[in-house]
């Protein structure tokens, strides 16, 4: 048998000749008849950068970042030569679960079941270093004390897997607890960051110049009884859940680091360390090779930014935990979530984040399941073990899209970020609502693009499906939770030395060494107790950033209908589209104005089609729509749309008319006629479908 003669390689530069763009642009602008390029090919993304449509060498010259080499300073391409080889990034779910008992039975299935580091967050009250007097479990677990932080922590190997805790103010007593509990961890973090808190929360309950000082004193004490474990919080991923965009997140990392740098070094602990001690946070936003090149971005910034700011070596090499961002979840058709939180997680691990968090798909409902937790984590583990994302050493490296973006990234952050310093730095903008206004004004951008369907939310704007059933609540019972931790402390007070624990707080008021700390938790101490001792009797007050979800005005819209429909034997109102003429002459404006009106939760008919205007009234009419769209074209408007709306509203005035298109020189004529609302390409969906549902009665 013969062996097949093998084809020579192809050469595809001598077949069809080296790229040219002056060709390319020739032809390309050939094609587009006038229109200019730069309004139809370049798109304008929230961070003010122009996406090219082809990008070649040209693009990244001058970016000597670009060619450096992974492991090299700045780091922009790893802070590792081997990148994930030797370490792949850490599987770090949250576990919200109210009591350190739920806590505990979670995280141990859960680290039989892939997930390779643990986060232990406390609930607000908890960060805020207050007792859960009427509430509690919110956000996160209540530990009351030692034997709570104990249970939750119980059978966990932490010299096997890293530990995390976002304690908030409460993250001194926390590491004293630790240290009195005999719970050595190997790696992770108790980090302290007051500013994150003041900024989601509006409330520090201590003063700032307090806060440094526990923040240096604490960086010290975990140096000291946990050198493996990193002190330093910069958490900035309230800032893409505020509506912010990747270029105020790495500018306010940037602001964050400085401010905690600069007050750290005012109480002798030098840039080098706190640096090296450093953990920073960020969300995942939507735009997958944004967020790629933002992670990227961020590992050269916080180089320079540690550089000048005198610190070498390891505290130029930025560790970076992502989790997917609530701003993009939607509680309307949820599932699609899953896919949301794929594309952000794959992002974020081709950026070379350290740590990444998947929220579950049911998140806006509230406490997650045991399927919901299994999926998030999954979504990972395929990620890491199926996909092989730890394979290549910075696979989006070379790619002139994301080296372009950046640079480009790299570039604007910096210069908002020497804006606000120049402002007096991150807490000035904080203090003064402008940092505020930006994000606010950011969000609403974003909004406004959703309402107009120009931003596509899967299953809330566009392809909207009204009939799936909602995903059951599973809130949190803060009133028993509050209840629990009350016999708790009872307990707790009844069995301490009250006179021994009482001399240990006020000696914390005089020195927060994390000895005295853990020798006030061993006496019995609770955690708000020793946080109130050492924060003192002052607060930090200001407006904080305004956190949300991106499709709320679609759910309350939605939820409106339900309301309706609950009241009304489970039957939404009727829109009947008055469908005119043949398919060809209605077909593109029907399907176009019954995907529009979908989100609305309207029930719709679109079964036939009429001769007449007075047929197409007529049947309107005898189904007792609460809304009728006429569908046709702007050749046949003229004659069909003032007969057809004068037979409707002449026998019922409530019946609500819409026509599917927009012709201006007619609008006036077609609205005294009884035309009430247009759906077009440019009318703003939100606001069109809110008005529609006052006008039938959906909403009071």
């Amino acid at each position: 048998m013969s062996s097949p003669s093998l084809s020579p390689t192809l050469d595809l530069q001598a077949l069809f000749g080296a790229p040219d763009q002056t060709e390319w642009m020739a032809l390309t602008e050939k094609i587009l008849k006038g229109v200019p390029f730069e309004k139809k090919m370049v798109t304008k993304t929230l961070e003010g950068i122009s996406l090219q449509p082809v990008y070649d060498r040209t693009t990244v010259e001058g970016n000597e970042w670009a060619d450096t080499t992974p492991g090299e300073f700045p780091f922009l391409r790893g802070t590792k030569a081997s990148g994930y080889h030797a370490e792949a990034w850490e599987v770090c779910q949250g576990l919200p679960y109210p009591t350190p008992e739920a806590f505990n039975e979670a995280v141990l299935e859960d680290l039989g079941r892939g997930q390779d580091s643990v986060l232990l967050q406390l609930d607000e009250k908890g960060r805020h270093g207050l007792e859960a007097e009427t509430s509690g479990g919110i956000c996160g677990t209540h530990l009351v004390g030692l034997d709570d932080l104990k249970t939750a922590l119980e059978n966990v190997d932490v010299s096997a897997v890293p530990l995390h805790v976002d304690a908030g103010a409460a993250a001194p007593a926390v590491a004293g607890a630790l240290k009195a509990a005999g719970i050595n961890p190997d790696s992770g973090s108790v980090s302290f960051d007051p500013i994150s808190l003041l900024a989601t929360e509006g409330e520090l309950p201590m003063a700032m110049e307090e806060a440094w000082g526990q923040l240096a004193a604490h960086v010290s004490g975990m140096n000291r009884a946990f050198p493996g474990m990193r002190s330093v919080g910069v958490d900035v991923s309230w800032c893409v859940n505020a509506g912010g965009s990747a270029v105020q997140e790495l500018a306010l990392m940037l602001a964050s680091a400085a401010e905690s740098f600069r007050a750290l070094a005012e109480r002798e602990v030098p840039v080098g360390i706190a640096a090296s001690k450093a953990v920073v946070r960020f969300s995942i936003g939507a735009d997958f090779f944004m967020e790629i090149a933002k992670f990227r971005a961020a590992r050269s910034l916080w180089a320079h930014l540690v550089k000048s700011c005198g610190g070498q070596g390891d505290a130029c090499k930025l560790v970076q935990f992502a989790s997917t961002s609530i701003w993009h979840q939607t509680k309307l058709d949820p599932y699609v979530n899953l896919l949301r939180a794929t594309s952000q997680a794959f992002s974020a691990a081709l950026g070379g984040v350290n740590g990444m968090r998947v929220d579950p798909f049911d998140a806006p409902f509230g406490l997650p399941d045991t399927f919901s937790r299994r999926i998030a984590r999954n979504i990972q583990l395929v990620l890491r073990d199926e996909a092989h994302l730890t394979e290549v050493v910075d696979p989006a490296g070379g790619s002139w899209t994301v080296e372009s973006l950046t640079g480009e990234l790299s570039k604007r952050a910096w210069e908002l970020f020497q804006d606000m310093e120049k402002q007096g730095g991150l807490l000035a903008v904080l203090q003064d609502g402008s940092l505020q206004a930006r994000l606010a004004e950011n969000a609403e951008k974003q909004m406004t693009l959703l309402a107009q369907r120009r931003m596509v939310k899967v299953g809330s704007n566009q392809f909207a499906f009204p009939e799936e059933k909602k995903l059951p609540g599973r809130r949190v019972d803060a009133s028993g939770t509050a209840a629990v931790a009350t016999e708790k402390r009872k307990a707790l007070f009844a069995s301490r030395d009250t006179a021994a624990v009482e001399a240990l707080r006020s000696a914390l008021k005089a020195s927060s060494d994390l000895d005295a700390i853990a020798d006030a938790v061993q006496a019995g101490a609770t955690f708000s107790e020793i946080t109130m001792a050492l924060g003192g009797n002052e607060h930090t007050r200001i407006n904080p950033v305004s956190l949300g979800r991106l499709t709320l005005g679609y759910e309350k819209l939605r939820d409106t209908m339900e309301d309706y429909m609950a009241q009304h034997d489970g039957e939404a109102p009727l829109i009947l589209m008055a469908q005119m003429g043949p398919v060809k002459q209605h077909k593109i404006r029907s399907d176009f104005s019954q995907e529009f009106l979908k989100p609305a939760g309207f029930r719709i008919e679109a079964n036939q089609a009429f001769a007449t205007p007075e047929e197409a009234a007529q049947a309107v009419l005898d189904s007792g729509a609460a809304a009728t769209v006429i569908c046709s074209t702007d050749d046949t408007y003229p004659e069909l749309v003032p007969a057809f709306a004068k037979a409707v509203k002449t026998v019922s005035s409530d019946t609500v008319v819409l026509m599917a298109g927009m012709m201006p020189d007619h609008t006036e004529s077609f609205r005294q006629a009884g035309v009430d609302m247009f759906i077009h390409l440019k009318a703003n969906n939100l606001q069109t479908l809110n008005d529609l549902h006052a006008q039938t009665g959906v909403a009071s």
